[in-house]
């Protein structure tokens, strides 16, 4: 068929800060990266999980090979950035007497180190007042020395001006966003992600779907972040299989650290939309991991939007691999759709709300639709969502 002529706004910005640096083994470059960035004294941010899996040492053990001092090593992070935890690790990097960070992870990691960054640049003690404000570009400053290492290939976080925080108390997540949070560099080593468990690997590499799909269809999406977005599409669907069946694949996962990092670039210059304001709201009051959320929720909202621009989901199925000549557009869209639900699928991701202890009953999920409903990228969406809507797509995901 021939292929739709794509609109977009006749005005957008993009936003493109840190330097990416790829390779297998590149965490040996760190000591030479941070000298250059002025840094001397490090704090190592990362979680018990890669500690134990021996994924931070690794980078440690580079750290320890240059002429950096490794002040100490952070480890308390767990599942979403959480306030009470950012002012911690800020406090610690304070002991330490540190003039850097590197860091260790997937998004909760980054998006936490991301955060302390700020309250150490700016000398705040509580990172509370500032995850009220929403955005923090005003008088926005430099901030320190920070160089990332992606473990997940999902977030997209070690490219991204924003964090999701955590107020453990209200059980609200927010997106906090500053221009120079971002890392310095990002250093892609995919020999990092070996030993990512099987079903956070497919979880997380939805997630990067999640941003890519999204990324293409919201109301800001623009010509960048469809090339970049599409790119990120078909590296998924094509090494997400590969990786599942052979873990050890480094060249295969290095693909996929690519392709999440290429969807992080996409989404935080044209936004998310009606799946991460459902899937945010899931995080917050059922614990539910967010790539998880973006997986369960991700086809039902394709389905929900794709009358709007047909057109674009017509390329997000050709991506896919799917033959659409001879298809209209409506069934080409429809087409994406299920070849998502067939790699999710393919990769054992079959759960459903219902499996994660989320009820059908209206009164039960009106904390969950209020929470959607207020979502800082709902307005994103490229089909309006109502509260019903929201319901019914909650519906659809049990």
């Amino acid at each position: 068929m021939k292929y739709p002529e794509l609109s977009f706004e006749p005005f957008f910005t993009w936003a493109n800060r840190p330097r990416i640096l790829y390779k297998a083994g590149v965490r040996e470059e760190l000591g030479f990266e941070m000298e250059k960035l002025g840094g001397t004294k490090v704090v190592l941010y990362t979680d018990k999980g890669l500690v134990q899996a021996g994924v931070a040492q690794m980078v440690i053990d580079a750290i320890e090979a240059s002429s950096l001092e490794l002040a100490g090593v952070y480890d308390h992070i767990v599942q979403d950035a959480r306030l009470g935890l950012i002012n911690e690790g800020a406090a610690f990097y304070r002991k330490c007497g540190a003039d850097c960070m590197v860091v260790v992870g997937g998004g909760s990691v980054m998006d936490t180190a991301k955060a302390i960054n700020i309250m150490i640049g700016g000398g705040h003690e509580d990172f509370s007042p500032l995850a009220e404000q929403v955005g923090l570009f005003d008088g926005a400053r430099l901030l320190p020395p920070h160089i990332a290492f992606p473990t997940t290939a999902g977030t997209g976080a070690e490219v991204t001006y924003a964090m999701v925080v955590l107020n453990e108390i209200d059980k609200v997540k927010v997106a906090v966003g500053h221009p120079y949070c971002t890392p310095d560099i990002a250093m892609l080593d995919p020999e990092l992600t070996v030993k990512l468990p099987p079903k956070i690997t497919a979880f997380t590499a939805m997630d990067a779907m999640t941003h890519a799909i999204e990324g293409v269809t919201t109301v800001s999406a623009n010509p960048i972040s469809d090339g970049l977005g599409l790119h990120a599409i078909r590296i998924i669907t094509k090494y997400l299989p590969e990786v599942m069946k052979n873990p050890g694949n480094v060249d295969a996962r290095g693909y996929l650290l690519i392709a999440s990092t290429m969807a992080g670039m996409s989404f935080i210059n044209a936004f998310t939309g009606g799946v991460h304001a459902t899937a945010h709201a899931l995080g917050a009051l059922y614990g539910i991991p967010h790539g998880l959320a973006n997986s369960i929720m991700l086809p039902h909202v394709m389905t929900f939007n794709l009358e709007e621009k047909p057109e674009r989901f017509v390329l997000i199925a050709d991506a896919m691999g799917v033959n659409v000549d001879g298809m209209t557009p409506e069934q080409a869209a429809r087409a994406a759709v299920q070849a998502v639900k067939d790699l999710q699928k393919s990769v054992g991701l079959t759960q459903t709300l219902k499996d994660c202890g989320v009820p059908e009953d209206r009164e039960a999920l009106q904390p969950l639709i209020d929470l959607a409903m207020g979502d800082s990228q709902l307005p994103y969406n490229p089909r309006d969502l109502e509260e019903d809507d929201v319901y019914n797509l909650y519906l659809k995901a049990r």
